[in-house]
């Protein structure tokens, strides 16, 4: 009868190594949602971050006007280039913050494959190992009543 808790204990290894994969599989999918996610977001923070400079910009040319500047020449264009130049570097950064944050959770959910994957092959390898600890339980078991 030993055979029979060998088997079980090995299908029920297998079993949990297999949930283990699932789960695994299942934070690979949430990590390939999330970095496309990351990327979207931070489009949408572009955006916003858009609208405030332009906010700033019309506020500053605004200021040098009311205070008797003309706009589009000298010191109040080279400060709005500035200004310019500095967003445009903002969001360039943004931009590869948010595709490096992507590929991180891309590897993120690799890696979770790969321990799937190995979880998988660590549960076939304790049904085999249970199969084979029940195939030699019926052989002491018959070695036994053979010496009898």
């Amino acid at each position: 009868m030993g055979f029979l808790f060998e088997l079980s204990a090995g299908k029920q290894q297998q079993a949990a190594y297999n949930y283990n994969s699932d789960i695994n599989e299942r934070n690979a999918q949430v990590a390939e949602q999330q970095a496309e996610q990351l990327v979207f977001q931070e489009e949408q923070n572009i955006v916003d971050f858009r609208k405030q400079f332009d906010d700033l910009q019309a506020a500053t040319s605004q200021a040098f006007r009311y205070n008797g500047w003309i706009a589009n020449e000298g010191t109040p264009l080279k400060v709005a280039l500035a200004n310019a130049q500095e967003a445009d570097e903002e969001i360039a950064t943004r931009r590869y913050n948010a595709k490096v944050g992507r590929e991180e959770l891309k590897e993120q959910g690799t890696q979770e494959r790969m321990q799937g994957t190995l979880n998988r092959m660590y549960g076939k390898a304790a049904r085999t190992a249970g199969k084979a600890r029940a195939v030699n339980s019926l052989i002491q078991t018959a070695s036994a009543f053979a010496s009898v």
